[in-house]
């Protein structure tokens, strides 16, 4: 899938929790040097599920941790032995925002769907689980992920966000989006199961 840095929100470095209302910067990993602006809020649409194509192993297993609310914590190693959805997104990302209400709508009717989503760089799992409740996202977890880790981990230039990783069953990464994906299809959930079950 093509990427747009107009649409997309890509960073790393020093970028920190950024309200709703402030302007989007986009920084570099090598220590959050400005790269440029965000100009609009709008994005592509959403690719279909099924575009998460499983290709060759990449990048070392996942190991992070993650944490939620009230002190409780998910170590992403004990997905092992399943393949499931990670997805990134941020509380400040404009398309993120866009895309939010299909997910949890998706999971409202699939609760067991294996998909782990995730806030980066929005602060603590309270301030998230706040602002999932005050859109109404509520079937979506509130887990967020140390920038640092994560990055260590990603080894990658840069992350665009929204971005969702299919992980295989040994935990390595085989497939990601650099976008939204149509949560909201109507056979999405029919697109998801075929997806998991190509993963070899």
């Amino acid at each position: 899938m093509s990427s747009n840095p107009i649409n997309r929100r890509s960073f790393w470095g020093g970028l920190a929790s950024l309200g709703v209302t402030a302007v989007l910067t986009l920084a570099v990993l090598g220590g959050g040097r400005l790269t440029g602006a965000a100009h609009a809020e709008q994005q592509d649409l959403p690719s279909p599920v099924q575009s998460l194509v499983a290709g060759a192993p990449s990048r070392d297993p996942i190991a992070l941790s993650l944490s939620g609310p009230d002190g409780h914590q998910l170590a992403l190693e004990s997905y092992r032995g399943k393949p499931f959805l990670l997805h990134v997104w941020a509380t400040w990302c404009g398309p993120c925002k866009q895309e939010l209400p299909k997910l949890n709508g998706f999971l409202v009717k699939n609760p067991n769907a294996p998909i782990v989503p995730v806030a980066i760089a929005s602060g603590d799992a309270a301030k998230v689980a706040t602002f999932l409740t005050q859109g109404q996202d509520t079937a979506i977890s509130a887990w967020v992920v140390d920038k640092a880790a994560f990055k260590a981990w990603y080894h990658a230039p840069s992350l665009e966000i929204p971005v969702t990783l299919l992980i295989d069953e040994q935990g390595h990464v085989r497939a990601i989006s650099d976008g939204g994906l149509d949560w909201g299809a109507a056979d999405a959930a029919t697109q998801l199961s075929k997806v998991l079950a190509h993963v070899q």
